[in-house]
Formats: structure tokens, sequence, C-alpha cells
């Protein structure tokens, strides 16, 4: 989202694979009287959906049909970003009959919904795997509208840490900034954890919206690093910033027991790790990549050609 001094009261709204910060630049051409200002941006797995979903909320104040200026004031257009965030890039745009297999390389970024679970479930020895017994690791919970769960498929199981496990700098932000000055935040982390090659993340709506809503499964073909991130932490009674880790619900309801049998019953997967029983089998969190590791946006636009 972009604002010019010389044009008050509009604001661009558009997609870029680059920085905002390289994009802003790219417009200020002959033809513009003055630089662009960056003034929000968001990750999205979704972008040309999220776009379509925010032109449509603000078509009435749109200055030209052909132009992605928009008459409307800051906030009120980074709203509508968030709403069109949750409306096309949420929980129902996964859906799939199969789980989504994550690869080396993929990058996920997940519109969340205050209330809503995600369901870690894997096996903690080969038994199991041979036996087809999966069961439940672990328990998260969504505390905010419009909270982030970003996912990072590496080769390396070195890059990634949890939290839950006690890891090795599990608790510090893989991506703290999102410009190259270090001067944008990139939200407030309230939980890494990790993926081993085998487990599967089960994401299920929030209570009132499951049974309108489906579930996704995502299943780790590779290492993954999880991180969640939010923009609007909420305090807990002992002063601290609820993680993702604080699950408050005290128990299941009909749609999420039944989504969570069935992926419990899914077949064993073709690529497994041996990371929960043993964790000195592998390294775990020796390795500390740069940001722009995670996020290649950061790199210098030369470094990236």
């Amino acid at each position: 989202m972009l604002t010019n001094r010389a044009m008050p009261g509009l604001v661009k709204i558009g997609l870029t694979g680059n920085l905002p910060e390289d994009r802003a630049k790219d417009l200020y051409t002959t033809g513009v009287p003055a630089a662009f200002d960056v003034e929000f941006r968001t990750t999205t797995s979704r972008p040309r959906d999220v776009e379509y979903r925010v032109h449509e909320l603000l078509e009435k104040h749109r200055y030209n049909k052909a132009r992605e200026f928009f008459q409307v004031g800051v906030e009120a257009a980074i709203e509508a970003v968030r709403r069109a965030l949750l409306d096309v890039s949420g929980v129902d745009s996964w859906h799939s009959q199969k789980p989504h297999v994550l690869a080396d390389g993929d990058r996920l970024s997940l519109a969340l919904k205050a209330g809503q679970i995600f369901v870690l479930i894997g096996y903690r020895d080969f038994t199991q795997v041979m036996a087809g017994n999966a069961e439940i690791l672990d328990l998260w919970q969504v505390h905010s509208e419009v909270d982030f769960l970003e996912i990072y498929a590496t080769g390396s199981s070195s890059q990634v840490a949890g939290f839950s496990d006690g890891d090795h700098g599990s608790t510090d932000d893989p991506v703290p900034y999102l410009d190259r000055n270090k001067t944008v935040a990139n939200g407030v982390i309230n939980g890494r954890e990790r993926l081993m090659p085998g487990e599967r993340l089960l994401w299920l709506p929030a209570p009132e919206d499951a049974e309108n809503s489906a579930h996704v499964v995502f299943e780790a073909g590779s290492f993954c690093q999880v991180v969640s991130r939010t923009w609007r932490p909420l305090i807990a009674p002992h002063g601290l910033p609820l993680l993702i880790n604080d699950f408050l619900y005290e128990g299941s309801w009909p749609a999420a027991s039944n989504a969570i049998r069935k992926a419990l019953s899914l077949p064993a997967p073709r690529t497994w790790v041996d990371g929960r029983s043993d964790p000195t089998l592998i390294q775990i969190g020796t390795e500390t990549p740069n940001p722009d590791h995670w996020l290649p946006q950061l790199k210098s636009r030369q470094r990236r050609r």
C-alpha cells in the first residue's frame, strides 16, 4: 500500500514479488512529481486473489477503473486488506481431499482467524509408523484476528527449531523485519515450532465456523520451520503475551473430533524421519540462516538476479 504526497487522499494497493520499497522506487519515474511512501505491507500465498478481493471491497472508492488508486483513508484501506486476507487466503482456500505435501523450498503464509486450532500429528518411533498408529503430538490455538502462520520447508534439520522441544534458538524470530533497513517489524513472534518429515499439521476452523468451513492437512515432506506471528498480541492473566502453544479450550467439538479422527487414520507418509524418540540422532537448530534465506526478497536486487 503506497501513498504519494503529490496525490493527497489517494492510496495505491497492489501486489509485488519484490519488496514494497523496490516497487515504490520503480514507480518513481519522470512522469511522477514525488516519490511514493510505503504505508502497509503483508505477505500471502494468495497474492492475486487477495489483490482482487481488496479491489472488490474498495470498488466504490476507486479513482480510475483502469488504475489501482483508491480515494480512502489509510486505516480503512488496511482493514480492507486484513478482511481480504481472511476471505480468500484463510482455511477455506486451502481445502483439499488430500494432504498438502510440503517440499524443500516451499514457503506458505496462512491468514488465521481467532479461535482456530492446529493439531500436530505424527509418530514417535518407527514401530508406530509400521503399525499406522499416529498420535497427537501438540495442540495450538490462534488468539487474535489475522495472525499469520508461516511454514518454511527446508532440506536441513539444522535450520529448524521448536519452542516446545526446547531447541537452541527456538525463541528467535527468523524474519524479524520486512525491509532491508530493519525498521519495519514483522509483527510479534508468538510461536516457533518444527515439523519433522512425515508429520502432519491439521488446521481446523474456530468452533463457530466449524459447520461451514473445511479442515486442511499439511504433510511435511521435508524439515519445516513453523512460525506464528501476531500484530495484536493478547496478554494472559500472568502478564505475558499468549503464545500459539497456549491451548485454552477444555475439550473438542464434534466437527473438530471428526476431522482429527480422519487425520489420525490417514495412511503412513512416504517420508519419515525419527526426530522425536532420540533428538540426538539428527542435528536440530545448529544453523541460524539469515532472514533473506527464508524471505529472498530481502536480498539486494542485484544479488537476487
